[in-house]
This record gives structure tokens, C-alpha cells and sequence, in this order.
């Protein structure tokens, strides 16, 4: 894992890519087939700027946080060294609360990189300025050129920064220390465990990290007294965390010897400058150059906490701390520190990138629907400057063809509109102004009208709008079943509204033969039962009928037989 990782909320917006200067992310297609960023570590010179520009808070740096709280758990001496940023990186009232807080979380001391600060400047001032110099204060620079320009090598002042001066000067004097850096660079972590330079800070905490604790350990900030920082008296290398405040602290030495100096701030520029740099474009070159990733100088730090104030105010804050610093006085007698080295190496970390060739980029581009210049877009949407930015990282590996946002929409239009056209039932899409947005062909068929003459038109052109209405208002689905006379048509129909927009769509099945073979099944079902009941009545009829003669011819015969037998009793007689 590199010093910067991506979480799993990682969102398909690309902004990292974007914000990348050096376009040192890549894109991998996760399980759901969404792209989830990657930082290609190898590349990344760990400005932190991507952290500040995920919307999702996806992007984090790697934190000692949980070692350092294990230390102090197990009642090992601690030492915390903090960045004169932290006055305008944290929201403390005032700047002498941060030695009282430092150590109720636990530190066993607590100090500022004054002393670190105040020997690389001596450094700088014993370096001369004979030659032209990069200052190698920020580490971000170091690692833009190390990995990126590594030609300008030479230029780069061999001197460690003010965090790791200190730190040496911790361990010369008690070996057994473990130092804690807190800053607001997201690149110090980095510097720290560089070959070469690890035998000065062993962990390192970022502004927000530290203040995240401090609100899980529920201290309240306001209760503590102020107190000074260990070790050392304030000192007027404050300044340092100010963009030009190298520059500042060396400057009556520069007026003196004549010589010229030059700070930039902001990685964008940076980069610039350093290209014309390095392709000599730069005649004379000043004898310091001071330049800073981030805007500002640290105070713009991506670990910071206050980013929501203006950079005048934070600015504000660190100069008016640095006034009331008074004069600097080491209170550690140098003769008690044994010999320290100031001086570091730098390395050629430059990894060659593959670059595709002239077809490779046109296949690339075909791959998207860009067969000719007018057709790549350049929106910057991907992530890249250019179309043809973006087909050299889908040829390193850095990105996907499917990246291409207008290319997906266009598939994505096409293949709703295919299936849109091949649905067999009529489809209307009404705006909230009942206009027709849309109308497939089933739905010319059924209306017996042209897209082109009633998209654009009222809804009323075709039919009431009352059902569109209802749902519009009530934001529900509703079905329905209405007839056409004019058209001689009886549909049902399905009304739903389009979340998030104004939008209703219809769905009209056509039932008008189901209709009519309903109406003839009730036809012919009436006029069986009509036929069944005349049946049963006639025959109702002939059986009364029956059972009268039945009835007649059987008195009858009563009458006769009653007479036969009279007669017979008579003739016994």
C-alpha cells in the first residue's frame, strides 16, 4: 500500500484524475463494474491534493495514529514534535494550548522544529550562494524532481528539512527516543521513512488525525492552561510554514550579498517553472528558489484542519505568532550535541513510461467513435486535458475506453432508444409543461400521428390531459382504461412519474380487440341465457299443459270405473 489509499466509497467521478497534475491514478473496474482510483505510488509525489478534492472522502493517508496511542498505552517516553503550521491549521484560541494538549493525550515532551529550523538555516547561509539553488524544504518538490525531473537533481540543495533536523537532534540526545511528527503534509510520512532519513522521526500524525483524537478523548480544549513548548524558547524560524519564509529568514544575508531569490507557491506552478527550468528556458536563474506545492506555503496543507478560512486569515494567525516570538535563543548549549549531520543524498526515482504510437492512439480513439480531430471533444470530463491524453493512459494502463463519459451517454441514449423503439407498446413522455418530449413508433402507429409533427406539441393534441396531471400532482402511478371513439381504439394505460425530474411517461396497451371479443362473448352469453329461459318456460308450458289433460282424463276414468263397478254390484244382486 502506498502512502495515499483509496477507501471502498470510491464513486466514478474521476475528480482525483482530474486534480492530478501528474496524473499518477489509475482507474481499475471494481466487481459492480464501477471504476475505483487507485494511487499509482510510483508516480504520485504525495501533495495531497486529492485527498482535499474527494467528494466522497474516499481518499486518506496512511496514519501512525493507532502505534502512537499503543506507545503511550504501554507508558513509553514519547516525544511530539509539531509544525509551526498548527496555528493556522487548528482551531485552538490560542497557539500556547497546544504544548497543554500535547501533553495530556499523553506525550512525555513536547516540541516545536524551532531549533530543527533555526540549523537548516544556518545551513543554508554556510551553503553560500554561489551556485543556484533549489531549497529542499518541501518534500513534495523533492519528490516532483526525484521522480518526474530528475535532471534538476543537481540544483536541489543537499540539506534536510527543519522536521528532520530536529528529530536528529532528539536522538543525539537520548538514542531510546521515539518522535512523533504532527504536521498538516501529507508527504512528511514519506520523508520520514526515505532511505537515509530514518533515523530521525518514527511516526508521523496529520493535523486531522491529531484533532480527531482529541475529540475522541474528550478533552476539553478550553479547560487547559497554556504552557510553553520543551527544550526550546520561541524562536523566529515560525516563519518557516509561510510561503517565501525561508526566503525571509535568510534574507538580510541575500541583500547583503546582492543576490536575487524567487518563491512560488502552488503545485501548477511550480511544475511550470520547473519545466522552463529544466530545458534552460530560465537565463540566469535566481540563487534561491523557494518553492512550495501547496498554495501559500504549509499553512494550505492538505492534513489542515481550517481550509474553510481564507488564507489571509490563517496567514494572519502564523505571522502574528511569529511576532510574538522575541529573539531567538537556543537554550541547549551546542557543545552538549554531538556532531549532527545536516546533509542528505537525493536519488533518481524516475520510472519511464511507455507512450503509445500515432495508430495506437487513433485505434484508441476509434474505440470511442472519434474517427477524426472533430470528433474528440477535449470536455475534460475523463479526468484528462485531451481525448488523446486520455487514449495514452487507456494505453498505459492508467484508464479505461469506457471512461469516456460522452461516448457512454451516446451508447447509453442509443440503447434506450433501441429498446424505446422496440417495445410493442405505445410509450409517451410528457414534460411539466404537458409538452410531448417523446414518442416511439408504437405509439404513431396507435395515435395515428408522426414524432415530428407532435413531439414539441401539448398532450392535448393527442388526448386529455387529466391522467398526466394527476399523476404530475400526486407523484404516484395510476392506471387507467380509456376509449378513443375518433380513433376507434379502448386502451389501458400505466401513468408514472420519472423521480427526480418532471417528467411522466405513459404506456398505452392497445385492447381494442380484447374489447370487442369481449363485448361479443357478453352478447353471446345474454342471448344464451335469454335463449335457455324461453326454453324452460316453453317447456314449463307443456308440462302444465300435460298435467291438465293428465288431470281431465284420469277424472274421467275415475267416473267410469266408479259406474262399471256399481253396475257389476247390482248384476251380483
Amino acid at each position: 500500500m502506498g502512502l495515499i489509499y483509496t477507501g471502498a466509497n470510491c464513486r466514478d467521478c474521476y475528480r482525483c484524475v482530474r486534480i492530478c497534475n501528474l496524473k499518477a491514478v489509475k482507474m481499475n473496474t471494481g466487481n459492480l463494474g464501477k471504476f475505483h482510483a487507485q494511487v499509482i505510488d510510483e508516480l504520485c509525489v504525495h501533495c495531497g491534493q486529492c485527498i482535499l478534492a474527494c467528494p466522497q472522502k474516499a481518499k486518506k493517508p496512511v496514519s501512525d495514529l493507532r502505534q502512537v496511542k499503543q506507545l503511550l498505552a504501554e507508558g513509553n517516553p514519547v516525544i511530539a514534535v509539531i509544525a509551526a503550521s498548527f496555528v493556522g491549521s487548528l482551531p485552538l484560541k490560542e497557539p500556547d494550548l497546544m504544548p497543554s494538549l500535547l501533553r495530556k493525550l499523553g506525550f512525555s515532551e513536547v516540541q516545536e522544529t524551532s531549533i530543527g529550523a533555526s540549523l537548516v538555516t544556518q545551513e543554508y547561509l554556510d551553503m553560500g550562494f554561489e551556485h543556484p539553488r533549489l531549497i529542499s524544504y518541501c518534500p513534495v518538490i523533492v519528490n516532483l524532481i526525484e521522480k518526474h525531473y530528475p535532471e534538476l537533481i543537481p540544483l536541489l540543495a543537499p540539506i534536510v528539512s527543519p522536521m528532520i533536523a530536529q528529530g536528529r537532534v532528539i536522538k543525539s540526545l537520548n538514542p531510546q527516543a521515539k518522535v512523533v511528527y504532527i504536521g498538516s503534509c501529507a508527504a512528511k510520512r514519506d520523508e520520514a521513512q526515505l532511505l537515509g532519513l530514518k533515523d530521525s522521526i518514527d511516526y508521523f500524525i496529520g493535523f486531522q488525525d491529531l484533532w480527531q483524537w482529541v475529540q475522541d478523548s474528550e478533552v476539553v480544549v478550553e479547560e487547559l492552561a497554556p504552557s510553553n513548548f520543551d527544550s526550546f524558547s520561541p524562536c523566529h524560524n515560525r516563519i518557516y510554514p509561510v510561503e517565501g519564509g525561508v526566503i525571509w529568514a535568510v534574507a538580510e544575508e541575500l541583500q547583503q550579498a546582492g543576490e536575487n531569490f524567487l518563491t512560488i507557491s502552488g503545485l501548477d506552478s511550480c511544475i511550470e517553472f520547473i519545466k522552463h527550468l529544466g530545458q534552460g528556458q530560465i537565463i540566469n536563474p535566481p540563487k534561491l528558489m523557494e518553492l512550495w506545492a501547496c498554495k501559500g506555503g504549509c499553512i494550505n496543507g492538505p492534513l489542515s484542519l481550517c481550509l474553510e478560512e481564507s488564507q489571509f486569515m490563517r496567514q494572519r494567525k502564523l505571522l502574528q505568532y511569529y511576532n510574538s516570538s522575541g529573539e531567538c535563543v537556543f537554550e541547549i548549549d551546542n557543545s552538549r550535541l554531538p556532531e549532527i549531520s545536516l546533509k542528505r543524498d537525493f536519488t533518481n526515482r524516475k520510472v519511464e513510461q511507455i507512450y503509445p504510437s500515432e495508430e495506437e492512439i487513433k485505434i484508441i480513439l476509434a474505440r470511442t467513435g472519434k474517427h477524426s480531430p472533430d470528433q474528440e471533444f477535449n470536455c475534460g470530463n475523463c479526468g484528462y486535458n485531451s481525448c488523446r491524453d486520455k487514449a495514452v493512459a487507456v494505453f498505459q494502463g492508467k484508464a479505461e475506453v469506457e471512461m469516456c463519459i460522452p461516448y457512454m451517454r451516446k451508447r447509453a441514449e442509443s440503447m434506450s432508444n433501441l429498446v424505446i423503439s422496440a417495445m410493442p407498446n405505445a410509450i409517451i413522455v410528457v414534460g411539466k409543461d404537458l409538452d410531448i418530449l417523446e414518442i416511439n413508433s408504437a405509439a404513431e402507429t396507435l395515435f395515428k400521428c408522426t414524432a415530428s409533427e407532435v413531439v414539441g406539441q401539448r398532450i392535448l393534441t393527442l388526448m386529455p390531459a387529466t391522467n398526466f396531471l394527476k399523476v404530475m400532482q400526486s407523484g404516484k402511478m395510476m392506471n387507467a382504461t380509456s376509449a378513443y371513439p375518433n380513433l376507434g381504439i379502448v386502451t389501458k394505460e400505466i401513468f408514472f412519474p420519472v423521480r427526480g425530474t418532471d417528467v411522466v411517461v405513459g404506456i398505452f396497451v392497445n385492447i381494442t380487440s380484447e374489447k370487442k371479443q369481449r363485448e361479443q362473448y357478453e352478447l353471446m352469453k345474454s342471448q344464451t341465457i335469454q335463449q335457455a329461459q324461453e326454453v324452460i318456460e316453453k317447456q314449463m308450458m307443456v308440462a302444465q299443459e300435460i298435467a291438465g289433460l293428465l288431470g281431465e282424463a284420469t277424472a274421467e276414468t275415475k267416473v267410469q270405473l266408479g259406474k262399471l263397478i256399481k253396475l257389476m254390484r247390482q248384476e251380483d244382486l
